[in-house]
């Protein structure tokens, strides 16, 4: 099993968690060989990190970073993300030139089953497979894909780095970001939906291999609210991945504001997480004080202080007609 991160000094605690998670709950993979693409990261925590494969007798070497501006040859808007997020769609230029298949996982995950069910899973002559990101109708528009499309998180994702190689997908990612400017609404995930998606090549995962915050803060019925999704999952497959998740993603919500590595969470997961992190060489730093911005904590307050029902028909205005149609004003202008 190949699996590659990328993280930078900052990160690499967050790190060092999801792959103790993956060493631990895939100990049924005879072999798992982890790549770091290093962002930054100090000699200490590298020591930190090899030490940690190796209590499990895991390979785990790091990687060159990449100049994605420079691949592209264009000026990448990142908005509040970082541009290492875009190193998902240019693996071939780091991982070994042999290598037929990998699975890239964030650093702000934790594995709770093992992975190799999803290492041999039959890819069907999909050239990606990753779970449902729950967005509507306009954000397909925004990214020019049909209306009945998948769109999925890169989270996740197992990738046929042979397929990618044989088609020259890499060329087709570059197309698609100077077409747009290198301004796409969410970034390397919107790039890899709008050249993807439109030719059908990726697979759909459950959500148990990407099971976001959002999915517990708001549940089945509050995602219906507010985003309007073009559901790729019925109720009864959503409550059941989410209730024992393979994967879960501690990603941001309006709704809970913080994460689990800050103090104060609230996160259904965060005891997990918190094994895992006492089985680091960060297990015991503090726990981080929360560094969001104040005008986001004043807004997750507000959420949680109005009725639910007020909430998210805020919630919706913005995020499934107001954002997307900013993001598709701001394309017009640029054609």
């Amino acid at each position: 099993m190949n699996v590659v991160y990328s993280t930078s000094n900052l990160y690499s605690e967050l790190a060092a968690i999801s792959i103790i998670s993956l060493f631990i709950n895939s100990k049924d993979a005879d072999e798992i060989n982890v790549y770091v693409i290093d962002m930054g990261i100090s000699d200490k925590h590298k020591r930190d990190m090899l030490d940690l494969a190796s209590r499990f007798n895991r390979h785990l070497e790091f990687i060159a970073n990449l100049d994605v501006e420079d691949i592209a040859n264009t000026k990448i808007n990142v908005g509040r993300w970082h541009i290492s997020t875009f190193s998902r769609l240019f693996l071939l230029h780091v991982l070994p030139k042999n290598m037929k298949k990998v699975i890239y996982i964030d650093c702000d995950m934790i594995i709770r089953h093992s992975l190799k069910p999803l290492w041999e899973m039959d890819m069907q002559g999909s050239w990606c497979m990753s779970a449902d990101d729950c967005r509507g109708m306009m954000y397909r528009k925004d990214i020019g894909i049909p209306s009945d499309s998948i769109y999925t998180n890169n989270g996740l994702m197992v990738i046929d780095l042979d397929a990618w190689r044989k088609n020259d997908v890499e060329s087709k990612f570059i197309k698609y970001i100077n077409k747009h400017h290198g301004d796409v609404t969410y970034m390397d995930q919107g790039v890899l939906n709008g050249v993807f998606q439109p030719i059908k090549k990726v697979k759909l995962l459950p959500i148990a291999y990407n099971a976001q915050t959002v999915c517990y803060d708001l549940g089945y019925d509050g995602l219906q609210a507010c985003r309007k999704p073009v559901w790729a999952y019925t109720r009864d497959e959503f409550e059941k991945d989410i209730a024992d998740p393979i994967v879960v993603h501690f990603t941001t919500c309006f709704m809970s504001g913080t994460r689990p590595w800050f103090k104060k969470d609230r996160h259904p997961f965060r005891k997990e997480f918190l094994k895992y992190r006492r089985m680091t060489a960060w297990g015991k730093e503090p726990l981080w004080e929360d560094n969001t911005l104040k005008k986001k904590q004043i807004m997750t307050f507000i959420c949680q202080l109005l009725p639910k029902s007020i909430t998210y028909a805020i919630i919706r205005i913005v995020h499934v007609w107001m954002y997307p149609a900013i993001r598709k004003i701001k394309g017009e202008l640029r054609k």
